[in-house]
């Protein structure tokens, strides 16, 4: 049953590929009029009770774009990285990349306060180009009906986080990955996929056969995974085509986001 899911799936993509522009599958802007583009937007206010945890999200499209967030202006540090070099996909040509792709995020606000009251600012960017989309982010009090608004772009949990903050540590979480990428065969794809918790969290990565990938930089090997939780495909072929898994744990708990890879014919070859 799953050979002949694998199958299907090829065919349709396949059929895809030729029927349509990527654009026009993806309900993606023609190329020619964004090369950089949100997919959603933020909502110009963000509302929330105190001791809640708020999770912000942002989606953006474009030329292999990273993510991060600033609040007030001031970049917020997610992981443990703190090296913004480590932004961009280094590993690859980016001479070489015409594939687009999408990269996702979350900025997870733990117990809001007053002190978290602001303006939140998602910042989607290549080498080349950069875009912004903010939120302002209020405190609910009473008899403050005028800041009922809609919470579209946000997730909110119980007041239980002041219970975790006592302890000190949090659950493993990914705050930044590639949930799509499409690329020329042949090519070197960094997938993102950075983690954030306490204590520090281990990242696995599966193929699309499901199996486990070992963490090695063998030169026989097809993949390595990178010491910031990036996976690198060396050179991307057909059998590369479909979902790959990014998994992040720790004691606490963990998290899992998926990455659909689409292969292209590159016409040079």
């Amino acid at each position: 049953m799953g050979f002949l899911l694998k199958q299907i799936t090829v065919f349709l993509a396949f059929q895809l590929s030729i029927s349509f522009s990527w654009a026009r599958v993806l309900r993606l802007p023609p190329t020619e009029e964004k090369d950089l583009f949100f997919r959603g937007t933020l909502p110009d206010i963000t509302t929330a009770n105190r001791h809640d945890s708020v999770v912000l999200h942002c989606k953006v499209g474009g030329r292999e774009p990273t993510i991060h967030w600033l609040k007030d202006g001031v970049r917020i540090q997610q992981g443990e990285s703190r090296d913004y070099r480590n932004d961009q996909a280094q590993y690859e040509d980016t001479a070489a990349v015409t594939g687009k792709s999408f990269t996702a995020s979350k900025l997870y606000l733990d117990c809001v306060d007053e002190a978290s009251e602001g303006v939140y600012t998602c910042i989607g960017e290549t080498p080349t180009e950069r875009i912004t989309q903010s939120t302002n982010l209020v405190l609910k009090r009473p008899n403050a009906d005028f800041l009922d608004l809609p919470e579209a772009a946000a997730e909110f949990s119980h007041r239980t986080c002041l219970e975790k903050r006592s302890v000190g540590n949090t659950a493993a979480r990914i705050f930044l990955w590639t949930s799509l990428r499409l690329e020329l065969m042949g090519e070197a794809v960094q997938l993102f996929c950075r983690s954030e918790g306490s204590p520090s969290p281990q990242v696995e990565w599966f193929d699309n056969n499901r199996e486990k990938i070992l963490p090695t930089s063998s030169e026989f090997s097809d993949y390595e995974i990178l010491e910031n939780g990036d996976l690198l495909i060396k050179r991307l072929q057909w059998k590369h085509m479909g979902q790959f898994k990014c998994s992040a744990s720790n004691g606490e708990g963990s998290d899992t986001q998926g990455i659909f890879i689409y292969p292209m014919n590159n016409p040079q070859n």
